[in-house]
């Protein structure tokens, strides 16, 4: 669906400049990888990640807005939902999605008004790229060739700058667990990583759409996993984790730390077989949409060790025009982290296609409750105290009609301008 920014970028680019930044101001180095859950299944060397946490923050309750690599991109760049970018599954030759609007404030043309040289290098996945994104407002663009290589680029071109600068490197990794299945064989299981705590028969009781995934979709590629073959996933994810680790080691020793902010995250997570689920698919688990965010600021900006609020992706745009010296100048979902907030409550989530198959989620998540309402009127509830691992569908207990009510009349109300069009019809304009 289409949407209007009360602030485009044109008018953006034709105002006044948001004061440029003088060269005291905090270079920006944003690093992502793709398909990185915060719930990592064993133990995992991690020297680069522990680095910025000793001048850092870990946000130990961060969400991806939605668990698609393009939607997830387009909040993390605009500070906003993805229903909002209008990109609500991925931008690429077989699927439904259409690609990020240039008329959109992201994080490339917004610092780049307020003065900063800005670089994207890797991978985009939002669409337009042949024609380069000075469009986005990213003067360098280097298209992924690998990981390390991109890592080398990005590297390269941070030590030539003399002015602010910011920095969007996007690797691959853990992405290429999607080739497991062809090698799973040959992979070593690791010390310490253990199976899912359930396989496909934790299906029972759940939506059809999550058993579809594994009989007609990509599913199909593991439903024959015993626990074993699981181990050996888990472990292939956790070394291509590490990988990623040591590209991240490469940017950092390009960067003056005192004088950058870093961010390391990533798009959404991965099922990682839980419930006998691979990848992602049409469901809202925690390892699907719990991602790693770490935010290492000059002068501990926003403090040190672990925080625990409900963050989602679209908080990150405006916490980083914050971290720089000003507001994000556009309408935004997100909060600006750097300022007191009182705790959200609550996260809303969303979940619209893949490739061809359209089966629309809107999930509220708080600390304790969890509700994904599925557009076929199927709805799962998880009581995430008792049931971290969300084996048991508790909607439609008489027991919990009051909290069910409650939870359902919120997602009522936050997809309330959306009520006159059924979701599936919004997935489907992808197509148009």
């Amino acid at each position: 669906m289409a949407w209007s920014a009360k602030l485009s970028r044109r008018a953006l680019l034709a105002a006044p400049a948001l004061s440029l930044v003088p060269s005291r101001h905090a270079n920006v180095l944003v690093v992502m990888s793709d398909q990185e859950s915060a719930l990592l299944p064993g133990p995992v060397r991690l020297p680069n990640r522990e680095r910025l946490l000793e001048r850092g923050v870990r946000f130990s309750m961060a969400f991806a807005n939605t668990p698609q690599c393009s939607a997830a991109r387009s909040a993390l760049l605009t500070g906003l939902e993805p229903h909002r970018t209008g990109v609500i599954t991925n931008v690429d030759g077989s699927s439904l999605g259409k690609p990020l609007s240039p008329s959109l404030p992201t994080v490339g043309s917004v610092f780049r008004q307020a003065g900063y040289r800005t670089g994207y290098f890797g991978k985009w996945h939002l669409g337009n790229e042949d024609r380069g994104l000075e469009q986005f407002g990213f003067q360098t663009y280097v298209p992924w060739k690998g990981d390390e290589a991109t890592a080398r680029q990005a590297a390269a071109w941070i030590r030539e700058q003399s002015q602010p600068w910011l920095a969007w490197v996007s690797f691959v990794n853990p992405h290429d667990i999607y080739q497991l299945p062809r090698v799973v064989a040959q992979v070593k299981p690791r010390p310490g990583v253990r199976p899912p705590a359930s396989g496909l028969e934790a299906l029972q009781g759940k939506p059809s759409e999550q058993r579809e995934y594994v009989d007609r979709d990509q599913g199909r590629a593991t439903r024959e996993y015993t626990p074993a073959d699981w181990v050996r996933y888990r472990s292939y994810y956790l070394e291509l984790v590490e990988k990623v680790d040591a590209c991240l080691g490469i940017l950092l020793e390009a960067v003056e730390l005192p004088r950058t902010v870093v961010v390391y995250t990533s798009d959404h997570g991965d099922a990682l077989g839980e419930h006998g689920l691979p990848f992602k698919g049409p469901f809202m688990y925690e390892e699907l949409i719990r991602i790693p965010l770490v935010i290492a600021a000059p002068d501990n900006a926003l403090g040190r060790g672990e925080r625990d609020e409900l963050l989602t992706q679209a908080d990150l745009a405006p916490t980083l025009a914050g971290l720089a010296g000003f507001k994000w100048p556009a309408p935004t979902a997100g909060l600006d982290l750097t300022i007191s907030h009182r705790p959200r409550n609550e996260v809303f989530l969303e979940y619209y296609a893949k490739q061809k198959w359209i089966n629309p989620i809107r999930t509220i998540r708080t600390r304790r409750w969890k509700l994904n309402w599925y557009d076929r009127g199927n709805k799962e509830l998880y009581d995430l105290d008792s049931d971290p691992h969300e084996l048991h569908n508790r909607a439609g207990e008489a027991a919990l009609s009051d909290i069910q009510r409650e939870l359902e009349s919120k997602v009522q109300a936050w997809r309330k301008p959306l009520l006159a069009d059924s979701l599936r019809e919004i997935a489907a304009t992808a197509t148009k």
